[in-house]
């Protein structure tokens, strides 16, 4: 399965031809608070953050998150996955709770998917 890191914009379009690969109606993605950097595809979250690893990013700057095709604006980003689990940096769950965060990673997948 194909991953793309998005360093400048991804056409919503071009978006939808990866997830095709894989889910179709949603992608799965990994964002970088550091580098302000997304990236998306595979078949777990984990695919996408080991590609960030390996091109730099540290794990205490990923999290992931599911984006969804077809729905209004607001409920496109779903903030949940296994490598949020992180209790030493707040977040015992898998779903990133803290709201600030997820402004955070809304305001850079958001700049990064046009």
């Amino acid at each position: 399965m194909n991953i793309r890191i998005i360093r400048n914009t991804i056409p919503e379009a071009e978006l939808r031809g990866l997830a095709a690969e894989s889910f179709g109606h949603m992608i799965k993605g990994v964002v970088d608070l550091g580098r302000e950097i997304v990236a998306f595809g595979g078949e777990f979250h984990v695919d996408a953050n080991n590609v960030l690893i390996s091109d730099g990013s540290s794990q205490e700057d990923l999290w992931g998150f599911n984006w969804y095709f077809d729905v209004p604006q607001e409920e496109r980003i779903e903030y949940t996955s296994l490598i949020n689990i992180r209790p030493h940096q707040g977040n015992r769950r898998m779903e990133v709770v803290d709201e600030s965060l997820r402004k955070r990673m809304r305001d850079i997948i958001e700049r990064r998917v046009v």
